[in-house]
């Protein structure tokens, strides 16, 4: 038996877009890169974003946004200079900005799930390696409604601020507030897009070296493109700039 082309085609397109739209039903089909966290699905916090699903991309200006932790108490929760405009400090840079601790010890991105999610009360899954600063956790203790098994855990998950020395605030977290444009440069950030880039006089055929793939869509945040391909933005920045003569 041989079904006519038309008939095909026409089987072809309801499986498509019939797939397309229960993905959408399910919010399961997204078009274009987003930082908004996934909803939780079930329990009472059903609708609540999910503090699991915190990227290590996500600012601290997006996390206080989404979830309702004010900007300070993060900033004091992670030992932020005063002089860093905590809006635009990128979770991932935690790790840098700490450096190796000891054992299997880590504040990072997995601090900031933590932090969140006991600060909001939102469910989350204990985990074992990721750490908080002695204020995050004195922080915790002061404002939000713990167990007594979140209350041990936090005890046995708690570093001394004094005695870790911080490295300088990772490039990717200066912003323009705290950089300070010569007239006529550039400056790269996390809102540059590669239409800027082209804008400002460098070829398409520079930027596919400089990134080592196909040019982007144009309208892409190169901080964006940096992460979802796994590259460093702050060396990807730099090539870039060293090819526009800064």
């Amino acid at each position: 038996m041989t079904l006519r082309s038309n008939f095909l085609g026409s089987i072809i397109l309801i499986i498509m877009f019939g797939g397309i739209f229960t993905s959408s039903a399910l919010n399961l089909w997204n078009t274009k890169n987003s930082k908004t966290p996934a909803l939780i699905q079930e329990g009472e916090a059903a609708g609540s974003y999910d503090p699991a699903d915190i990227r290590g991309s996500n600012q601290f200006g997006e996390v206080s946004e989404n979830f309702g932790v004010p900007l300070d108490v993060l900033k004091i929760a992670f030992g932020l200079p005063n002089d860093i405009d905590a809006t635009y400090f990128v979770n991932s840079d935690l790790e840098n900005y700490y450096g190796d601790l000891e054992g299997d010890k880590e504040i990072g991105n997995g601090s900031v799930k933590l932090f969140v999610a006991l600060y909001t009360g939102l469910p989350y899954e204990l985990p074992e390696d990721d750490y908080l600063l002695t204020p995050a956790v004195e922080i915790l203790k002061n404002h939000a409604d713990l167990t007594e098994e979140q209350i041990a855990y936090l005890d046995s998950h708690t570093i001394d601020p004094s005695s870790i020395q911080p490295s300088e605030v990772p490039v990717t977290s200066i912003t323009e507030e705290v950089e300070h444009a010569v007239e006529g440069e550039h400056l790269i950030q996390g809102k540059t897009t590669f239409a800027d880039l082209l804008d400002w006089g460098l070829s398409e055929e520079a930027i596919v070296s400089i990134i080592g793939g196909e040019m982007p869509n144009k309208a892409m945040t190169v901080r964006e493109y940096c992460d979802e391909n796994g590259l460093s933005f702050s060396e990807i920045k730099t090539a870039f700039l060293a090819e526009l003569g800064q």
